[in-house]
């Protein structure tokens, strides 16, 4: 351990990993802010609409769409009360181009949305350090989600939580992890239905290989799995399978700033074709 934390000491001054909470807040914590600005572009030829935040999901919009392409900018600020406990805030908001066909006319069509899509509250509890690893429990609820289904557009709040539990370490040159978690989603009515999106279960893990002090080549896989919808309580889906595998890099720009790019696959009919991001951390 005193290996790891000597090498971390170090890096820490000027390198992120790819993952939201970064070497500097996992290995060598500071008390105050640090700051998560991500751009994502998600594009898929299924039948779905998803949110990417706290992890990719399928929607509870009832239409069924030719092929989507969104734009996803989210907000987060983590703020380190103690080097144990966090507080986090995240928020966003997203740009959808939807392609369909009129049901009356059959003509190939298009749909542009515009949307604030959530604001989340949670914490980060890590704890003591197990041998080489380092746990860690975050938790996040939404305050208030804007939804849509077929024509109404309407506000829900506290209807989905998270939970993820992960296990951290360093094995020169490697930074790695592996994680598990759980997300929770409460019935929704709209006034066409009582709709049922599907809890998620998933696991993955991730890694940044250290290839100078100032850049990472990052690494990941996920799998995920959401439960069938329902609507008025009856069963409109099967269990949902959504793999995917991610590969990017970070490079550091100073010590309280670096930039990351990232490109996510998926790997079966009901996960998105890729999604591509761009994200850029601050300490302050």
């Amino acid at each position: 351990m005193k290996k790891i934390f000597l090498i971390l000491t170090i890096l820490a001054t000027c390198l992120f990993s790819s993952d939201e909470l970064s070497i500097d807040s996992l290995f060598k914590k500071q008390i105050g802010l640090r700051s998560i600005t991500n751009l994502s572009l998600l594009s898929t030829g299924n039948a779905n609409s998803y949110y990417i935040y706290p992890n990719v999901m399928v929607n509870g919009d009832l239409n069924v769409w030719n092929d989507t392409k969104q734009v996803f900018l989210t907000q987060t600020f983590i703020y380190t009360l103690t080097p144990k406990f966090d507080i986090l805030v995240s928020g966003g908001g997203s740009y959808a181009r939807q392609e369909y066909n009129n049901i009356f006319t059959g003509a190939y069509t298009n749909k542009n949305t515009l949307n604030f899509d959530s604001l989340w509250l949670g914490f980060i509890y890590t704890a003591d350090s197990i041998a080489d690893f380092v746990p860690q429990i975050t938790f996040q609820t939404a305050l208030v989600q804007r939804e849509k289904s077929i024509m109404q557009t309407k506000n829900f709040y506290f209807k989905s939580q998270s939970i993820q539990a992960s296990l951290r370490g360093y094995s020169d040159p490697v930074v790695y992890s592996i994680y598990t978690g759980f997300g929770y989603n409460a019935e929704r009515k709209f006034n066409i239905a009582r709709i049922q999106y599907g809890h998620s279960i998933y696991f993955g893990g991730d890694l940044s290989i250290i290839l100078s002090p100032k850049i990472t080549l990052d690494l990941g896989g996920e799998q995920r799995f959401q439960t069938e919808r329902k609507i008025n309580g009856i069963k409109d889906s099967e269990l949902r399978s959504i793999p995917t595998i991610s590969l990017g890099s970070t490079y550091s720009i100073n010590a309280d700033t670096a930039l990351s790019v990232n490109a996510n696959i998926g790997g079966s009919s009901a996960a998105p074709d890729a999604i591509f991001g761009l994200t850029l951390w601050k300490k302050f």
